[in-house]
């Protein structure tokens, strides 16, 4: 049983207990006819211009289709070989602990690689690591990171935005940052240099006075899944840049144009060329020039993915995915300028047009609407394809999952009107004789395939009508069938015993329909007696004057 004989069921059990709503309901529906195709198909384009161009219906769809194309994708987003990760991982912790404790280590530790790694000539070193407290116990430690910072020039610092709904409250104001700049698209009459901003800085002057830094602050969409990188935030006609906005900005590379971006994510957890956070220490006490130079002209990331740090987000690739890599990607994204692009929403809606047009048309001028919802599960099918391809050998994002959903939703609601209309002149379904009824007599009437079906259907909806139309499955030889005539029946109630012909006006004049009775089956004398029946109302004369 299909969805449709399920949906129908609740109608079917109404009209048994009110058997005079069946054929006025029915009638209402033939009336309506294709106008509700056209009708239904513009109350979904209303809705999808709704969900793309006001308020979302419902982004969760959207939001698990990009996830599942960015896990099944055949040809998956390629990571940069020259972004390396210095991984604070759960054997460098265990190692590092003898020596130095647990973390936080002494950030003399992290000054010592930071210099062998830009003396081995890496492009830059990012620290996804907050400085935000000082370190009373170590302050010789302090001094010597402090002194290393003020050295370096490829050095990159992180900020933490606070909620900004603190920013009031804040002390801290845009003049007193050094690393945003001025918004080229804000009209000077909006630039507010006084404007205060909650966020927590690095508490080395050194790293203040560099302004090497940028935010990481991640803002997920409604299920705390990050699928966005926020490049900058404007802010009373300035930009506070993000880490890999600030790079960017820094090292020469091309600016992303927008505010905010879709993330294009490599495949795996640990994309990104992974090295223990200990070995590279180790290296770097040994003074070992060779295994440095593996960092030249790399952009080497410190961080952490050890669970116990609590860095781990909920991204589409994983729930459980590293900060760390995070920031890889986002920087990745940002220097090669291949953040996705998603189409632009009039496209999309203009798409959704196309295809609720074609399936009102289906409907409305065609017999095969059916026969194609039949076989509707290759659209939704084909549309994934399509999305999987534009996201495996472009950067352009082409989902298609709210217009596969949306004509699947039009599909289901004119698939059950068009199946009420159906069984309604079958009189099938919902619409079958009730018990009493089909021990009436069974007549049979025949009239020319030159009567158009139109006119066939208009002695179904007349009021008070009884008559229904068999019409076999237009299929091998139900098509020969179907060539010969239309054949009616209907119930003949008790007392009507002169209703054994009825008169119509059709197109080319009157028409009569001849009424025969089929015999009982207990009554029969051959096994073809509704054959028999057909034939003999078939022979009869069904173009005479009334």
């Amino acid at each position: 049983m299909g969805i449709t004989d399920w949906l129908l069921k609740p109608l079917g059990w109404l009209f048994a207990r009110h058997p005079l709503w069946r054929d006025a309901f029915g009638r209402l529906l033939m009336r309506l006819g294709n106008s509700y195709y056209w009708g239904l198909a513009c109350v979904f384009a209303l809705a999808a211009a709704w969900n793309l161009l006001g308020r979302p219906l419902d982004n969760q769809l959207s939001h698990q289709s990009f996830d599942l194309l960015m896990q099944e994708r055949p040809i998956a987003y390629q990571p940069d070989p020259s972004i390396v990760i210095l991984d604070i991982d759960e054997p460098s912790l265990a190692a590092m602990n003898s020596r130095y404790g647990r973390w936080p280590w002494p950030r003399e530790v992290l000054a010592q690689v930071g210099e062998k790694l830009e003396a081995a000539g890496a492009r830059a070193v990012v620290f996804d690591i907050l400085f935000a407290d000082e370190d009373i116990v170590n302050r010789s430690s302090e001094a010597e990171f402090d002194r290393y910072v003020s050295a370096s020039r490829v050095s990159f610092f992180t900020a933490l935005r606070l909620n900004p709904l603190n920013d009031k409250d804040s002390r801290l104001t845009l003049s007193l940052l050094k690393f945003p700049t001025r918004d080229p698209t804000a009209p000077a009459r909006k630039v507010d240099a006084q404007r205060t901003v909650a966020m927590i800085m690095p508490y080395f002057n050194s790293i203040y006075e560099g302004a090497r830094v940028g935010t990481v602050d991640l803002i997920p969409d409604a299920d705390n899944v990050v699928r966005w990188h926020r490049s900058y935030e404007a802010m009373a006609g300035y930009r506070i840049p993000s880490l890999p906005y600030r790079m960017a900005q820094t090292l020469g590379w091309r600016l992303p144009e927008h505010a905010h971006n879709l993330i294009n994510w490599p495949k795996g957890v640990t994309p990104y060329r992974s090295i223990g956070f200990a070995q590279v220490l180790d290296a770097a006490k040994n003074d070992d020039a060779a295994f440095f130079k593996q960092f030249a002209d790399k952009l080497v990331l410190v961080g952490s993915t050890a669970p116990i740090l609590n860095d781990l987000k909920a991204t589409p690739i994983s729930a459980q995915y590293p900060g760390i890599y995070l920031l890889a990607t986002s920087l990745d994204n940002t220097k090669n300028h291949r953040f996705l692009q998603p189409l632009s929403p009039l496209l999309i809606w203009s798409l959704e047009l196309l295809m609720l047009s074609a399936s009102a048309q289906l409907f409305a001028r065609t017999n095969q609407a059916l026969t194609v919802a039949k076989y509707f599960f290759i659209i939704p099918t084909v549309l994934f394809a399509a999305s999987l391809l534009s996201v495996s050998v472009s950067d352009t994002l082409v989902d298609l999952s709210v217009p596969a959903a949306l004509v699947l939703g039009y599909f289901t609601f004119a698939k059950l009107f068009d199946t009420n209309i159906r069984s309604f002149i079958a009189g099938i379904g919902p619409y079958a004789a009730t018990r009493e009824e089909s021990a009436a007599q069974l007549q049979i009437a025949c009239l020319p395939a030159s009567v158009p079906r139109p006119q066939i259907l208009q002695l179904l909806v007349q009021r008070g009508s009884i008559n229904k139309l068999w019409e076999p499955d237009m299929q091998g030889l139900g098509r020969r069938w179907a060539d010969q005539g239309w054949v009616l029946w209907r119930w003949r109630v008790q007392g009507t015993e002169s209703e054994r012909k009825t008169a119509f006006i059709g197109d080319d004049g009157p028409l009569q329909l001849c009424w025969v009775d089929v015999p009982a089956v207990a009554d029969a004398c051959a096994p073809f007696s509704l054959a028999e029946s057909i034939i003999t109302a078939a022979s009869r004369e069904i173009r005479e004057k009334p």
